[in-house]
């Protein structure tokens, strides 16, 4: 669904909507875990046992499944597709963090008081430095 390419190698009209790269890594994180937990496949990595010539492991953390997301992620780029981390935080957003964690009165470190955030006078009332 998200990629141009067809599963039989064939390229997908341009008129048809794919879908992005973050729903393409939520495809692969439902799929992971629905081997690994609900099917009890755990987190190796999809490999052929050299003893037994079985396969065993979890299919969606395979080398190939993992070469396939990269691939798919350089393609989406070139594309023209902005990622999320890409677009989650700018440089402006960043300053305002270090100025609000740099702020003298945020640095102190306050004594517990046990309260909720509904108790609080401020909505950036928190818990001060290293607690």
């Amino acid at each position: 669904r998200c990629d141009e390419i067809k599963l039989d190698g064939s390229l997908k009209p341009q008129t048809q909507i794919r879908d992005s790269y973050i729903h393409g890594q939520k495809m692969r994180a439902s799929m992971t875990y629905l081997f690994g937990h609900t099917l009890s496949l755990g987190s190796c990595p999809w490999q052929k046992s050299e003893v037994s010539r079985k396969m065993s492991g979890n299919p969606s953390i395979s080398e190939q499944v993992s070469s396939y997301m990269m691939s798919l992620r350089t393609r989406k780029v070139r594309s023209g597709e902005t990622l999320t981390s890409a677009r989650a935080i700018t440089s402006e957003t960043l300053k305002k963090l270090y100025d609000k964690n740099n702020k003298p009165q945020n640095s102190k470190i306050k004594d517990y008081e046990p309260s909720s955030q509904l108790q609080a006078a401020d909505i950036d009332d928190w818990g001060g430095g290293m607690t």
